[in-house]
């Protein structure tokens, strides 16, 4: 009985160890699991708060981009109706018209000015091309993040063509056909009011005018300002 009662209590004393071993080891797993888990909070919060930097810097290029482009678009349309009031074959300025040159060279010179969106991709890169995309929780965010790059490429390749004909087209024939240190030059008047020249403004005009839609139809600035709002500080 004493020999029995010694291995019961032995029993016992290595149960009590092996459930404080167990014990620790829970513990020392849950502080670990917590620690590992603050961290991966701490790096998704960076990450959040460098999104929200770069698209509310995209933010404010794109309002820049469209209020310029707003102006330029204007601009084209009001310069074809001012060249409408010209005979394009004799295009003199007489008293009745005299009064329109400064606004024919100011609006010429709206519309053929360019700014493009340099958009700021950095922190959405660096998180699409790694595994610590997961660390994202909110789906809707994970969504706009994932959608982003389609957008911005559809809108880009708008902007894309009109500044190949702006550059490629546009230019090359302007740099030929006008004389930049001659104002009263018979052949530069000649050359504006040109077929040529006015089929250029129009398809400028359409160019600004499609760059504008693009905003909206793919709903670039939508996009921008909900990947603003989830990803202020507080809402996630």
């Amino acid at each position: 009985m004493i020999r029995d009662n010694k291995v019961g209590k032995y029993l016992l004393y290595a149960l009590g160890e092996i459930i404080l071993v167990v014990i620790g080891i829970l513990i020392a797993l849950y502080i670990n699991n917590w620690s590992e888990e603050k961290k991966a909070i701490q790096k998704e919060q960076a990450f959040l708060r460098e999104i929200n930097l770069d698209f509310k810097s995209n933010k404010t290029q794109l309002d820049s981009i469209i209020s310029y482009n707003k102006v330029s678009y204007h601009a084209g349309q009001r310069l074809s109706i001012i060249m409408s009031k010209f005979d394009p074959n004799n295009p003199i300025i007489t008293k009745e018209n005299a009064y329109l040159r400064d606004s024919v060279r100011y609006y010429n010179s709206l519309v053929w000015r360019n700014k493009s969106f340099n958009a700021k991709n950095g922190a959405v890169e660096a998180l699409l091309n790694s595994s610590s995309f997961d660390l994202i929780k909110d789906d809707a965010l994970r969504r706009n993040l994932i959608s982003w790059k389609d957008v911005l490429a559809d809108y880009l390749e708008e902007e894309q063509f009109a500044m190949n004909f702006l550059f490629n087209e546009y230019g090359p024939w302007a740099r030929k056909s006008f004389d930049p240190d001659s104002n009263n030059d018979p052949e530069n008047r000649k050359a504006f009011f040109s077929k040529q020249h006015r089929n250029f403004i129009n398809k400028r005009t359409g160019d600004l005018q499609n760059n504008l839609n693009t905003v909206k139809e793919e709903g670039v600035l939508q996009m921008i300002h909900e990947i603003i709002r989830l990803t202020e500080s507080g809402k996630n």
